[in-house]
């Protein structure tokens, strides 16, 4: 399936583009090569949301010694998975600021590795 840029309104963009975008990581529109991606609040939600209907059926399945549960739970987390992805939108992003990000992350990273040697 192919998701819509934000730029062009063209169908171009990739479902798995779309799914790893960041502002650091943008997924790039083959037709208009403009960037975008989704917030990371959406991802992180959607990610949330799918752990916690999983872990949920999970416990119920196994605290009521029910792999129909656990099965019908696991349809669930994966259905809102699908589901959520067609749902989120993309925001575009300039290389600049792409860029910015990028920096910013590499520089979080390294400002963490720092500590750890200390720790």
């Amino acid at each position: 399936m192919k998701h819509i840029c934000p730029h062009c309104k063209a169908p171009g963009i990739g479902s798995l583009a779309m799914r790893w975008s960041s502002r650091a990581n943008p997924a790039e529109c083959p037709a208009c090569g403009g960037l975008s991606h989704v917030l990371a609040s959406t991802s992180s939600g959607i990610w949330v949301a799918g752990i916690v209907i999983f872990m949920v059926a999970l416990v119920g399945g196994l605290a009521l010694h029910s792999g129909l549960l656990f099965v019908s739970g696991l349809v669930l987390a994966v259905a809102f998975n699908v589901w959520a992805w067609r749902r989120a939108k993309m925001y575009p992003i300039s290389r600049e600021s792409a860029g910015n990000a990028a920096k910013a992350g590499w520089l979080v990273a390294g400002i963490y590795a720092f500590i750890a040697l200390f720790q």
